[in-house]
């Protein structure tokens, strides 16, 4: 035999040999059901039958498995395999069984249809069914048209990037990116942002998103947004849940997520009160200062109450004080009283409401005057005895000047002039 004719027997032999490897030699495909839709029947293709599904759906696939005559075991391990063309990945297998002489085998694979179609709202597909054995070759397959399309109105949240914790008085920032894989068009779109254990929200709005990305940049099929939700002060630390909803009139989606509050509030702020101490006299007003300084990344409110004695007036110049991120405030309250005593007052630096952040006691040491003995009620004061005493010098010498005055004038004695 020629080099030539060795050759060509060589690869006639392989030939073969891959051939008979991919004939099926155990059984036939009888009967495939698509979502519920006879496709295969007594081994035949049903014509003109064209299964339309939707984008993100599970679908089922029903076979029944035909094994051929004969006995014992055909095929050790034998799969059912569907596979969606022109999709890497969408590929449904079912466990592997042995395949008996003339048994009919049943059984459901379940497949996930893709959800991120692109740039076609429709889309033709083929599914691919078939039986294969442990060792590759192909018992029976079945070929099905049907198309794929999207729901009429659908909305996804695409992505959702926040901080993984907060600390309490802080804002958890959100930033998320809502997507139309709806036909129409979404409108009026609203993004809801939650943490039930809190009662807050906030809402966030998207408008319209089309179905598919325009030349027009106000016609896009996805949008991103960033929305702020502001912690408590007086929120307990711990996880917490957090619920992210995109809506309008025709669709929803949602997704969750947690967040870890830390209880962080008092160590950002600072409350500082540079005398707390002073001495000063009946009648005279002394001032006091309080400087809040927000160490935190948000602007804070802080509400001050003041607790002293009846006795003492005590008016501060402000008693709501906003405090924007990285700065500081200072707080002045004159203070006064017409009784002679040693008081203290307190300042309470509240946040949210309720929530103490700090506080601060003060002492206002009144001096010269004497005390309200027993309730008598008769007070001296020093400026009004020192008025008093100026007032009856200023008397006398009025007196002494209206005698100078009205005094007459003595007469002087004439002698004539004397001659000798």
């Amino acid at each position: 035999m020629s080099k030539r004719n060795l050759l060509v027997f060589i690869a006639s032999a392989l030939a073969l040999v891959f051939a008979l490897g991919s004939v099926s030699a155990f059984g036939d495909i009888e009967t495939v059901e698509v979502n519920g839709v006879v496709v295969v029947a007594h081994g035949q293709s049903v014509e003109n039958v064209n299964v339309g599904n939707f984008v993100g759906d599970r679908i089922p696939v029903f076979i029944v498995f035909k094994a051929d005559a004969g006995s014992g075991v055909l095929e050790e391990r034998a799969i059912l395999r569907v596979t969606l063309t022109g999709s890497s990945g969408n590929v449904a297998v079912s466990k592997d069984f042995a395949v008996y002489a003339n048994n009919s085998y049943p059984m459901t694979v379940y497949l996930d249809i893709p959800s991120n179609l692109r740039d076609k709202l429709e889309d033709m597909r083929n599914l691919e069914v078939r039986v294969e054995g442990e060792s590759g070759g192909v018992a029976d397959s079945e070929f099905i048209r049907f198309s794929i399309q999207r729901e009429n109105d659908a909305l996804e949240i695409l992505s959702v990037d926040m901080q993984p914790e907060v600390n309490v008085g802080d804002s958890i920032v959100v930033d998320v990116v809502l997507k139309n894989r709806g036909r129409q068009f979404a409108e009026d779109t609203f993004l809801k942002i939650s943490i039930p254990q809190l009662g807050i929200e906030e809402r966030t709005y998207f408008g319209d998103l089309a179905p598919i990305d325009q030349d027009n940049p106000n016609k896009e099929d996805a949008v991103e947004r960033r929305t702020y939700i502001r912690i408590p002060a007086n929120t307990k630390p711990g996880l917490y849940d957090i619920q992210i909803e995109a809506f309008n009139s025709n669709s929803f989606d949602r997704v969750d997520r947690r967040v870890l509050v830390n209880g962080g509030a008092v160590e950002n702020t600072q409350v500082v009160a540079a005398s707390t101490s002073k001495t000063f006299n009946v009648g005279q007003t002394e001032s006091y200062k309080l400087t809040i300084v927000n160490r935190g990344t948000v602007v804070r409110v802080f509400e001050l109450r003041v607790d002293s004695d009846s006795n003492l007036d005590v008016d501060a110049s402000d008693s709501l004080v906003v405090v924007p991120a990285g700065t500081s405030r200072i707080v002045e309250f004159l203070v006064n009283s017409r009784l002679r005593d040693d008081y203290n007052f307190r300042v309470d630096v509240i946040s949210d409401g309720s929530a103490l952040v700090d506080s601060k006691t003060f002492r206002a040491n009144i001096v010269e005057g004497s005390g309200s003995n027993g309730g008598s009620g008769i007070q001296t004061n020093t400026t009004v005895l020192l008025t008093v005493i100026l007032a009856i010098i200023f008397v006398v010498l009025l007196v002494v000047l209206i005698v100078l005055l009205t005094r007459k004038p003595e007469t002087k004695e004439e002698y004539g002039e004397s001659y000798y």
